[in-house]
């Protein structure tokens, strides 16, 4: 049976005028027994279920405190399976017959702190990620981004923060703007198509080239399916990419000039691959279009003459040909003089478009070709015709290498001319075949060597007669489908060990091709190879870098990943345990900033070597960065082997370093995860140890923890919570409480303090306690502080118009506006826009703000008080204020802490504590208001002090803007009573 949500019977009606006066307070009205007879209904919507039938262990609670005729008690009790916290206040009727009255006031939760700093942990985490991460939310304006993402696009990192990607764009150098429009694009599309996107892309750099990125993109959603936030990692993937690269070009050069070699020697007429030729050099060496020209000396009785002839061309799709052009062209006119002096020679024309002489470049200039490369074909040292190779719509310059295989190719062709025009074949095919550089080789069907080139005496030391009839490395390796390769496709390539004749050990790169007969059988094998040990050496080095820490020679996070992984598999694949340790210094930061970074480093290394002594072999150890590591123990039995190798880490780490002579006291904090309980992958078991590791942390160091589900909870839940405090201003889902301020001499309504209120429309009403510091932390109170500001001064100014009587409201200032912002601005713009009087502002500042750049606010409080308005000190005695703060500052009043007034006037030294207050600050000439007032015996204890104004539960409680309007009414008519 439902319970009625109005107090109208006979035995509840007395708390009637107290719920009509607090609609948004929670209030039950119960008997002896703590059975619920009736609810308002803000008490209805917070309880729910529980609202039929208080909990046990509550109602047991509540009698208990009936018997004893308390008026308060805590509760706590899970709701919507949330722990709430509630301070219950009890009010008894004049007669026992009657219900008995509870309201409930949520408590401040007690994770907060915890709850920000675990945010500053993921912020940290994210930070020190190689990667480049950015977080953005629905409307793709950028969150946070770490420093790896501001530096790569230069951006500056005070000035990003919820832009969107457009608005970021327009503040970065023009060369990102096409990376940005593409993110854009790309974000949209992820949002549109909730899957997740992955994709190589290039980034161009100011200072010219670019950086190629990895880049995954996905989109989160919240629990009602609406668009949450969008997280961008981004991979540095350069440098493999430039290896990559290098290893295909020279393996598409390698095919090159074998497939070149063997056309046009197996060909019976050269004319017949030709074009094929001209193809596999373009495509290989990445050019646009080729021509074949024949040259032919023209003699008359005025000049002598060279034109050519296009025997064949080749131009890849969109390109059209320019064979025309060149027939045209004279190589003996004064333009092309150099250009003659070279081919005729024997050596080709290399060169850059746009850094040709004008009468060269002008010949190129309507075809838009950017790069061209001549390779002259000479017959009997007669210059006979060129191979002319362009690039089109693209500056990257022909490099050493390809020009020496073109050269190669082009002397081929040349035997090939040569074979076919004079017999002399084979004196030009070997003149070609030594003409490389990489090694070439020749065997016969055994396996054993017939012919070798020069490049293949300079890689392996060997002459042609201490190999002749030999087997090579690769025919006696074998590797495996070496000759399957060559039977079904006629090639093999791959990268194998060799050595040198000096007994040095090296890496090739191979290539073989089977050479069939016109009967389609084996005769030879050709192999062409190059020295690929630098490259191979620096790949190593690289990968070194790229996966150790440069300090301490541990794996770094990349490699760690990598190990934990494998580990982890191994542990699955044994129905075994693992563990995660993850090792925090305490100290370090201290003797670093003491000793200097040299000695920290030292400690660094030290601390290595202990902790590679206290484990075991298998045992994995990492270094994250900073003083970080990690590790992962495999083979366990349980919990305890974890913990006992934990302590003696840190028994080993407790024993004292010395250091350059000093001797060195450091602990750490270790935080341990287990394999499977906390996690199946490698990131939520460091992410686990990691949440442990700061609970160490919390609870003073030098300890041991595992890891709890809670913690990982806490974080998500406040994660979640700044996600909803960011959007709760836009949604209207903050609100403006007051409260009224009374001169206890007329017990006149003389003013009210302004307080902010997060309606949640799942939480319900949140304590600013629980959300203004994470506003603070953010930077959101910046525009919250200003919302309240606006919100309050425009109601304290129609409520002083329509009640003069009314001369003050009090508003709360946090020390983040003052210090991130032109307050003094903002307050004066407000007081334009809503033509308020300034003198009924007062502007309420916490202790702790005096004290931290105290010039800088002592210029902000001159610049407010020259506005008119005035300044009180919030929550006066709980900070660490000093009369020379106080003297030096331009104040107004004073507000004595409900810490001091609660036990007022029983509590001896809070009477005392009191007392000096009122009398300091009426020396210093400051009122004073005291906070918090609840019974009438603090009221008289205030008033035989002297002190004029006070707030407090005793007269009214916080109250909407329209409840407030009524209690000025009724105060207006001498009817306002307490407890209003």
């Amino acid at each position: 049976m439902s319970l009625p949500t109005v107090f109208d019977h006979h035995s509840t009606a007395w708390l009637q005028p107290l719920a009509v006066t607090m609609p948004d307070m929670p209030m039950l009205a119960i008997n002896r027994r703590a059975q619920c007879l009736a609810l308002s209904t803000t008490a209805k919507n917070l309880l729910g279920e529980l609202a039929d039938g208080l909990p046990k262990e509550i109602r047991q609670a509540l009698v208990e405190a009936m018997r004893e005729g308390k008026t308060e008690l805590n509760i706590s009790t899970p709701i919507h399976g949330l722990k709430r916290d509630f301070k219950c206040r009890l009010f008894y009727p004049q007669s026992g017959r009657r219900a008995i009255g509870l309201m409930l006031e949520e408590e401040e939760r007690t994770l907060v702190d915890q709850l920000l700093h675990m945010q500053s942990i993921v912020h940290s985490l994210i930070e020190m990620s190689p990667d480049l991460i950015c977080i953005k939310d629905n409307d793709n304006r950028w969150m946070m981004a770490n420093q790896h993402m501001l530096n790569t696009f230069q951006i500056d990192s005070f000035d990003y923060q919820f832009l969107n990607n457009l608005q970021i764009a327009d503040t970065l150098h023009p060369v990102f703007r096409n990376s940005f429009e593409h993110h854009e694009k790309s974000d949209q599309q992820v949002w549109k198509s909730r899957q997740a996107y992955h994709n190589e892309e290039l980034v161009h750099l100011p200072q010219g080239g670019y950086k190629t990125l990895e880049v995954n993109k996905v989109a989160y959603h919240d629990q009602k399916d609406q668009p949450s936030h969008l997280i961008t990692v981004a991979r540095d993937v350069s440098e493999q990419k430039f290896i990559q690269t290098q290893l295909l070009n020279r393996s598409a050069v390698l095919d090159t000039l074998i497939s070149c070699d063997w056309m046009l020697h197996s060909a019976e007429r050269w004319q017949s691959v030709a074009e094929n030729v001209l193809q596999q050099c373009c495509l290989s060496f990445r050019f646009s279009r080729a021509i074949l020209l024949q040259h032919e000396t023209i003699t008359s009785r005025k000049k002598t003459d060279i034109r050519s002839k296009a025997l064949f061309h080749w131009a890849m799709n969109g390109f059209h040909t320019t064979y025309e052009h060149w027939e045209k062209i004279s190589f003996l006119s004064p333009e092309l003089q150099r250009w003659y002096s070279l081919l005729s020679k024997g050596q080709p024309v290399m060169c850059d478009a746009l850094t040709l002489p004008a009468s060269e470049r002008a010949l190129l200039k309507s075809h838009d070709t950017v790069n061209l490369v001549i390779v002259p074909l000479m017959i009997d040292d007669e210059w006979w015709g060129s191979m002319v190779i362009e690039r089109c719509f693209d500056a990257e310059n022909t490099s050493s290498q390809e020009l020496g295989s073109l050269m190669a190719i082009g002397r081929t062709l040349s035997v090939a001319i040569d074979r076919e025009q004079t017999g002399k074949h084979l004196k030009l095919a070997k003149i070609a075949f030594d003409s490389t550089t990489e090694g070439i080789m020749i065997v016969n069907p055994a396996g054993e060597l017939v012919g070798i080139n020069q490049g293949y005496t300079l890689i392996t030391g060997y002459e042609e007669s201490e190999v002749l009839g030999h087997k090579p490395q690769i025919f006696r390796q074998r590797p495996r489908g070496l000759f399957g390769a060559l039977k079904r496709h006629g090639k093999w390539s791959g990268e194998i060990e060799n050595i040198r004749k000096n007994g040095d050990t090296y890496t090739e790169w191979m290539t073989i091709t089977a050479v069939r007969n016109h009967a389609n059988v084996i005769t030879n094998y050709v192999g062409v190879f190059a020295d690929i040990s630098e490259m191979k050496r620096s790949q190593t080095q690289l990968n070194s870098l790229v996966n150790h820490d440069p300090l301490t020679g541990l794996p770094n996070r990349r490699l760690i990943n990598h190990l934990f992984t494998h580990a982890i598999q191994r542990a699955n694949r044994n129905e075994q345990q693992a563990a995660v340790l993850f090792i925090d210094l305490d100290r370090f930061k201290n003797i670093n900033d003491s000793l200097g970074h040299y000695s920290g480093d030292q400690l660094l290394l030290g601390v290595t070597e202990r902790l590679r002594a206290a484990l075991r072999e298998s045992d994995i150890v990492g270094r994250l960065g900073g003083d970080e590591f990690i590790i992962l123990l495999e083979n366990l039995h349980g919990k305890a082997d974890a913990a006992q190798k934990a302590h003696d880490i840190l028994d080993a780490l407790r024993r004292e370093f010395i250091i350059d002579h000093h001797e060195i006291f450091v602990g750490a904090s270790i935080g341990i995860s287990m394999y499977p309980q906390d996690g199946n992958d490698v990131e939520s078991l460091i992410k686990a140890a990691d949440l442990a590791m700061y609970q160490v942390k919390n609870n003073g160091k030098n300890h041991v923890a595992f890891y709890d589900v809670a913690l990982s909870r806490d974080a998500v839940e406040h994660f979640q919570l700044e996600t909803e405090l960011r959007q709760a201003l836009t949604k209207n889902q903050l609100k403006m409480f007051y409260q009224a301020q009374i001169d206890l001499n007329t017990g006149m309504i003389i003013g009210a303090e302004a307080l902010i209120r997060w309606i949640h429309p799942v939480q319900g009403i949140i304590s600013p306690a629980k959300f203004i510091p994470l506003a603070e932390e953010t930077g959101l109170i910046l525009s919250i502080g200003e919302w309240a500001l606006a919100q309050a001064v425009r109601q304290a100014h129609a409520w002083h118009k329509a009640h003069p009587e009314f001369k003050k409201i009090a508003i709360n200032v946090s020390g983040v506006q003052i210090m991130k912002s032109k307050f003094a601005d903002t307050v004066y713009g407000i007081l334009m826009e809503s033509e308020c009087d300034p003198s009924i502002i007062e502007l309420e500042i916490t202790e702790s703000t005096l004290m931290q750049h105290t010039q800088h606010v002592v210029d902000t409080f001159n610049q407010l008080k020259l506005l008119g308005v005035s300044i009180a000190i919030d929550d006066f005695g709980t900070g660490y204020s000093s009369l020379s703060h106080l003297k030096r500052l331009p104040l107004d009043q004073i507000k004595i802490d409900r810490s001091f007034v609660k036990d007022l006037p029983d509590d001896k030294d809070d009477a005392a504590i009191t007392s000096a207050i009122y009398a300091m600050a009426t020396q210093l000439g400051f009122t004073v208001v005291a906070e918090g007032v609840e019974t009438e015996e603090q009221e008289k204890f205030l008033q035989r002090l002297g002190c004029q104004t006070a707030q407090g539960y005793l007269y009214a409680y916080p109250v909407n803007s329209d409840d407030f309007l009524q209690l000025l009414v009724l105060n207006n008519q001498r009817k306002i009573k307490r407890h209003a």
